[in-house]
């Protein structure tokens, strides 16, 4: 899934198209969140986004309770 994100094209950064630190960290971010949303993202691709946007990912499972619809 690809979202293009106004204002945030390379030649919105410093002269010659490059983005500043926290553009960057924004991009990252965002992918991200789009990772979080997507039932396909595995949780290797979660920690390595994470980690990319200086997030520790801690995962636990847990098993529920009571009856399935």
């Amino acid at each position: 899934m690809t979202q293009q994100i106004s204002g945030a094209t390379p030649q919105a950064g410093q002269p010659g198209g490059k983005l500043t630190e926290f553009q960057s960290l924004g991009h990252r971010l965002v992918r991200f969140g789009q990772a979080l949303q997507s039932e396909a993202t595995t949780v290797a691709e979660l920690t390595r986004l994470a980690n990319a946007c200086g997030i520790s990912l801690r995962l636990r499972a847990t098993v529920e309770s009571g009856e399935q619809p």
